[in-house]
């Protein structure tokens, strides 16, 4: 059983033994599927030939992005704050490196999708125990 990500918007499934056999994200009239068809790979698989990089976007504002770019190219924003700290949307790779460096900023206290393709990697909801700081 295997989480697949769909490539073309970078959402990532519920675990099963094939990849879906579509995407609703992509079949959405706002969005659309590649003529050369619905396309899946696996965080492992992102991750052998994928990063992310990490940009200060302004102060106490935390950009993360991954390159080369993937999937709709989407970017997450960490904002910093006494009260805790605000995850808007996601990114589809979230790995090691990615989760050590927001715990260094003090995690995630909340999180904020602005939109459907920003579901991105859904391991970014699961992950949020491991980023959660008692503001308290």
């Amino acid at each position: 059983m295997e989480n697949f990500i769909c490539v073309q918007c970078g959402t990532q499934f519920a675990a099963t033994a094939e990849p879906p056999s579509r995407c609703p994200i992509c079949e959405d009239e706002r969005q659309f599927v590649r003529h050369t068809g619905q396309e899946w790979t696996t965080l492992e698989r992102l991750a052998n030939d994928h990063h992310n990089r990490f940009e200060e976007a302004a102060s106490q504002l935390l950009g993360i992005g991954t390159e080369p770019e993937f999937a709709i190219g989407q970017r997450a924003l960490l904002l910093q704050s006494p009260g805790g700290n605000l995850l808007w949307d996601c990114i589809s790779l979230l790995d090691d490196e990615t989760i050590a460096k927001v715990n260094a900023r003090g995690g995630i206290r909340a999180m904020a999708i602005s939109h459907p393709h920003f579901y991105s990697s859904m391991s970014c909801a699961a992950a949020l125990p491991f980023f959660w700081r008692n503001s308290s």
